[in-house]
């Protein structure tokens, strides 16, 4: 009897043993996959054309100097002697004058933020959380420009639900404490000198004009080697004056490469121009030249636009991309390219290009027929691959990136 315990003792904690050993293995495999897989996802891939450009904007200089405060935004459409800065005398006066005219935006607002009579709430509402969703937009794209306007419009509708909803009786008081801080300020502020536009069309700061040393007559003479040796130099920022207008809404971009992309450029094309050193900011433009220096294996490129936008008017000597193609198609890791030897119809043997993806417990090999673009990483492979062949590479599969002893329908 007491060798029968003794036995089936042993036997239950061999049981137990195997039970834990088999728990330990089931865990180090989650803990250390023998296979390693990526999804294969919607991805968007171009062919650019990295270059140094210079822009170049029909422009005439605002002459002045001294302590400003600027009345027109950058960017901003102005006529001939439209009032576009003011010339302090002392930092005290531009101090006082600056706090005057935040204390005047208050003013405005909280006026606007009164006037609920026959408003909808809901409308309202929904304003807030437009106002509220375009700002986080904006501050997450890095767009400082109009992230501005939408917190004031956020404000507003913010302080006209809570007239709407009795949370306050209005801002009556407050806005004649602001406007008792104003009378205050208003003797120092006295009558500033003003400054008018000499010119029509966009206004920018001095400061915030970027630095083009070259005229387009002078850009549009130099050869493709001239134009490599001149932007590789160092431009100071010898911004001065009060600002400039800028004359016309058309602009022009001059860059060499020696890119052999550049072949595929041709006069009238419509393409891209992206700035990585600025955000990725993107500009439509127009292709109006290709100049080869075929002895120096270098492309002159000229580019034209006419998008005008603060941000444009702050362009000088740049690192720019000109976007030739773009694609779009299931991204796939070129790590996981392989050759599959298959048996056809005949027996003969036949090599198939491909890859392994994981389905459940299983891999199965995953043909590549045709790839829309690929570089070092990842190949951009059609997003609708052939209905009469299902062994084509998918959208969502579970590509087999990193693993050994490969096979077609092999356990994994």
């Amino acid at each position: 009897m007491g060798q029968v315990k003794r036995y089936l003792g042993i036997t239950a904690m061999l049981l137990l043993g195997a039970a834990v050993l088999y728990l330990v293995m089931q865990i180090y495999a989650i803990m250390n996959p023998s296979y390693r897989t990526e999804t294969a996802i919607y991805y968007e891939m171009s062919e650019n054309i990295e270059m140094k450009a210079a822009a170049v904007f029909q422009r005439q200089t605002i002459e002045g100097g001294g302590t400003l405060g600027y009345l027109v935004e950058d960017g901003e459409r102005v006529h001939p002697g439209q009032v576009i800065a003011e010339r302090y005398s002392s930092p005290q006066q531009a101090q006082a004058q600056a706090q005057y005219r935040q204390l005047q935006r208050q003013v405005e607002m909280l006026q606007s933020s009164s006037k609920v009579q026959g408003v909808d709430v809901g409308a309202i509402t929904r304003q807030l959380q437009d106002g509220l969703y375009s700002l986080v937009a904006d501050l997450g794209q890095s767009n400082y420009y109009d992230s501005t306007e939408y917190f004031n419009s956020y404000l507003v509708a913010a302080n006209k639900v809570q007239c709407l909803t009795g949370k306050t009786s209005g801002f009556d008081q407050r806005i004649a404490q602001i406007q008792g801080q104003m009378e205050a300020l208003s003797a120092t502020v006295g009558t500033p000198e003003t400054i008018g536009s000499p010119a029509s069309g966009y206004f920018v700061r001095s400061e915030q004009a970027g630095v083009q040393p070259f005229s387009q007559e002078q850009l549009e003479q130099m050869t493709p080697q001239q134009l490599l040796e001149e932007l590789d130099k160092t431009f100071p920022d010898n911004s001065q004056g009060v600002g400039e207008i800028i004359t016309d809404y058309r602009w022009s971009l001059y860059g060499t490469t020696d890119s052999s992309l550049a072949q595929q450029l041709k006069a009238g094309q419509s393409v891209t121009l992206r700035l990585p050193e600025r955000g990725g900011l993107e500009f439509p433009v127009k292709v109006e030249q290709v100049q080869a220096d075929r002895e120096n294996g270098l492309y002159k490129i000229k580019l034209s636009c006419q998008n005008i936008t603060p941000q444009a008017l702050g362009l000088g000597v740049e690192r720019v991309e000109v976007v030739v193609n773009e694609y779009e198609g299931i991204r796939v890791p070129r790590s996981a390219e392989h050759i599959h030897i298959s048996t056809d119809e005949n027996g003969k043997e036949v090599e198939e290009y491909g890859v392994y993806v994981k389905l459940g417990t299983l891999m199965y090999f995953r043909k590549i027929t045709n790839k829309l673009y690929q570089n070092e990483e990842y190949m951009l492979l059609p997003l609708n691959p052939s209905e009469e062949d299902g062994d084509e590479v998918r959208l969502y599969d579970e590509v087999i990136v990193e693993g050994t002893d490969l096979d077609n329908g092999k356990l994994i």
